[in-house]
């Protein structure tokens, strides 16, 4: 059901000082995007042959309360891992629902060509999954 892990999501304070260190540990910048919709900007750092690491800025004080507390000095969480799975993401859901799992949204969203679903942490286990369908997204 699940393939691989395709990415953990960091939410950061500071997307420039987050990706120099980074970089300063040899990783190099896939892509960057901003996602005003959504209030963040984004930058993704391939690690090995596979998995990539995602910094998360919120753009806007309400996303940033929203995603990283009210606590000061706290520089980044971990916010979700997301997972490859390796058949219908719809069908993936539904077998999650059966377990208690429930989901952000009803439907998978599309992003970047990618079919996305993210769980409730509180429905699993504390943690926020992202089941990524790979290039199933329609235009």
């Amino acid at each position: 059901m699940l393939k691989r892990i395709d990415h953990i999501g960091v939410v950061v304070h500071d997307l420039l000082r987050a990706k120099k260190f980074l970089e300063s540990l040899g990783l190099n910048l896939e892509f960057e995007r901003e996602l005003p919709e959504r209030n963040v900007k984004a930058a993704f750092y391939r690690v090995g042959d596979g998995a990539r690491i995602e910094l998360i800025e919120p753009t806007t004080s309400e996303a940033r309360r929203r995603r990283l507390g009210d606590r000061v000095g706290d520089k980044a969480r971990i916010e979700h891992i997301a997972v490859e799975v390796d058949d219908s993401i719809t069908e993936i859901m539904q077998t999650l629902r059966g377990l208690g799992v429930e989901f952000v949204a009803p439907q998978p969203v599309a992003i970047d060509g990618n079919l996305n679903a993210f769980s409730r942490p509180d429905t699993s286990e504390g943690i926020q999954f992202q089941l990524v369908e790979r290039d199933a997204a329609t235009a």
